[in-house]
């Protein structure tokens, strides 16, 4: 009787212990498929965020994130010309203006995240981005110079699902971003509240590219004391943003290209210094690990704050 009582129990406990390790492996998909906008002036590093967000190279095995991958066409050929180009140090293209959005490229990616937790499986979602070329940032600076194309891309812009805008950490034109970004809080209101669209839903992502460099590496532990510092007048138009529309806004930090070495240095080569911020390329491709750039991603998708996302190499 003792004898079938222990088998019972085993079993029971092998079950219980199947259940769980099923549950640990299994990959649960988030829903939806936001549809992000990426605006940033030229030279901001739109495209090479998309390409090292897409190429992921170089991952530790400790990354919270377990894989990034194409969905379409598009993607698969951005992390080709990121092996091309970008690997044998040379510069990105960026897009230039179009009056057919069409033209403009729609990345698709399937990025899967791991648990925060042993219990539980990985996170996978499906996000789409179209980047728009950084003249639109002066086109909204200026509006009796603003291409006949500026009111396509606005109409574009509202019909994505969240914003995502880049500023490179280096640059000095603080007044530029703001005015900028003001004329497209105007804008998109009267094209989201005329669609009937809920402006508190709205997520907008803050975004500093080029913080391996060392003027913004000294700040990685303290966003809001950088943009005061660095950026405050348009720090007061986000804020209005956020107060005016009632929606949620974040900020962040992020490289494409990652650090290098033990101290950490910036993993590029500086080919020009301006008030319109750093141009470089990379240095050391085989040690290329970006960070920072699935925070915003996510939390643009999700609404949560994933605090290992925003790890930085130290």
């Amino acid at each position: 009787m003792i004898e079938v009582f222990k088998r019972i129990i085993n079993s029971i406990i092998r079950f219980f212990r199947s259940m769980f390790n099923g549950l640990r492996r299994r990959t649960r998909d988030l829903p939806g498929n936001p549809d992000l906008r990426i605006i940033g002036a030229r030279r901001s590093g739109k495209t090479t965020f998309m390409a090292a967000l897409a190429y992921w190279p170089n991952a530790k095995p400790d990354s919270p994130i377990e894989s990034v991958n194409p969905f379409d066409d598009d993607t698969a050929r951005l992390i080709a010309m990121a092996q091309d180009i970008l690997e044998n140090g040379l510069p990105f293209a960026g897009n230039y203006p179009v009056e057919d959005l069409s033209q403009l490229p729609l990345y698709t990616l399937l990025i899967e995240i791991k648990p925060a937790f042993s219990l539980g499986g990985n996170l996978r979602f499906q996000v789409s981005c179209r980047e728009y070329p950084g003249e639109l940032i002066e086109d909204l600076r200026n509006r009796s110079t603003a291409s006949r194309g500026l009111s396509n891309y606005l109409d574009d812009c509202a019909d994505g699902s969240g914003l995502l805008l880049l500023i490179d950490g280096t640059a000095k034109e603080d007044r530029k971003y703001a005015q900028a970004f003001d004329r497209l809080k105007t804008e998109l209101n009267i094209r989201l509240t005329g669609q009937g669209k809920n402006l508190s839903s709205y997520r907008i992502a803050v975004v500093f590219s080029k913080t391996e460099q060392g003027t913004v590496w000294i700040h990685r532990y303290d966003i809001k004391k950088f943009i005061s510092l660095k950026f405050p007048q348009t720090q007061n138009t986000i804020q209005k943003w956020r107060k005016e529309w009632g929606c949620s806004v974040n900020y962040f930090f992020c490289s494409a290209f990652g650090m290098k070495g033990n101290p950490p240095q910036p993993n590029v080569r500086i080919e020009e210094r301006d008030r319109e911020g750093t141009r470089s390329v990379i240095d050391r491709p085989q040690y290329w690990r970006p960070f920072g750039l699935v925070a915003p991603i996510y939390w643009l998708h999700t609404g949560k704050d994933d605090q290992r996302l925003r790890k930085m190499e130290d």
